[in-house]
């Protein structure tokens, strides 16, 4: 198998959802593909050092949701092509509590107007990103003074005063929390964004293939194609197993041969199926409610096998149901998506 194909293949992105009732019998399968870069770096950057600053006192975090994707993490800057960093600058909170009215319950049938209390924390920190390659003396990211806030809203407490004491007693703590889930959010954003532009992330995304339905006609050609797609996925997680995984993961020959193998065989069931499609047929094998679907999933197969034109090429025959319809036109802009992201590629390098 080429790597062309292997790199295609742990590319696929396929997002379809499939409508039940009166349709073939579909079953979901999460399957997982690698993301190529949409600004690869210098071919001369192999490792990264993270890191997170917390120029705050107040509260404590980590640098471990910091991982790019595709490269080696070192663990100091000396050994590093590329260091991500994280910086928190300040976090502060402001609180207060307040009076409000409620319903008092007198009996079953009674309430009167009544005064209580609640309390509010809103706490904000101020973080700045940056990515510099260090190998090449090139300042990639630099996004600085960014917040972010969140505010905390306690329940109705039937006592002001009791209101007032809880604010006291929770408002430090509670501030805390929120700086943590503040950090964390930024964290995931910046992380998320670095792979985007220059990882190389692995996904899981739901595809759903069509298996046929009823005891009339025998589908378990289908049925084969769906154990392939559970079985291609499968073998590119245990590829990718571990805490830092080679950038294209651990193939093996045997592994990268099956693959290939179990790919095209889907390819050949699908379409040999699709042959069979009798239009404005109620009772036939493949009629007008299966057809759009087998189309669907030959261009996942075609995806996988790395034939981006077929892959297109199979989608603009999905003409029949208005479901299938939108979800081919979204597929197609996803494969869209995976090829610009390859050609990125390819011109870097």
């Amino acid at each position: 198998m080429k790597i062309s194909k292997l790199i295609l293949i742990l590319n696929l992105l396929v997002s379809v959802n499939f409508i039940y009732g009166q349709r073939p019998n579909t079953k979901k399968i999460a399957v997982p593909y690698l993301q190529s870069p949409i600004n690869p770096l210098n071919k001369n950057i192999e490792t990264y050092f993270s890191k997170v600053v917390n120029y705050s006192t107040v509260f404590q975090t980590s640098n471990s949701q910091l991982n790019l994707k595709g490269y080696k993490k070192v663990s100091s800057i000396g050994e590093a092509d590329l260091e991500v960093k994280f910086v928190i600058n300040n976090a502060s909170f402001t609180s207060k509590p307040f009076k409000a009215k409620y319903k008092k319950k007198v009996n079953d049938s009674t309430y009167i107007d009544a005064e209580g209390g609640k309390y509010m924390v809103e706490a904000t920190i101020n973080f700045s990103e940056y990515v510099n390659d260090l190998k090449n003396d090139k300042l990639l990211i630099s996004n600085e003074g960014i917040n972010i806030s969140n505010q905390f809203t306690s329940d109705l407490i039937k006592d002001y005063a009791s209101a007032v004491k809880q604010h006291n007693n929770n408002r430090s703590s509670i501030a805390i929390r929120i700086f943590n889930e503040n950090a964390n959010e930024g964290l995931r954003r910046f992380n998320n964004s670095v792979n985007d532009k220059f990882g190389y992330p692995l996904y899981y995304y739901y595809i759903a293939f069509a298996r046929g339905r009823g005891k009339k006609f025998d589908y378990s050609d289908l049925s084969r194609s769906f154990e392939n797609i559970e079985r291609i996925k499968e073998i590119i997680k245990i590829a990718f197993s571990g805490s830092n995984p080679p950038r294209y993961g651990n193939f093996s020959d045997e592994m990268t041969n099956e693959l290939s193998s179990r790919t095209e065989e889907c390819i050949k069931i699908l379409e040999n199926a699709i042959k069979e499609y009798i239009p404005k047929k109620k009772r036939t094998r493949i009629g007008d409610k299966m057809i759009d679907h087998l189309y669907i999933n030959l261009s996942a197969a075609y995806f996988l096998n790395g034939n981006l034109n077929k892959a297109s090429e199979s989608l603009k025959k999905v003409k029949i149901n208005k479901g299938e319809i939108k979800e081919a036109g979204r597929f197609n802009s996803k494969v869209d998506d995976v090829n610009n992201r390859i050609k990125a590629q390819w011109k870097k390098y």
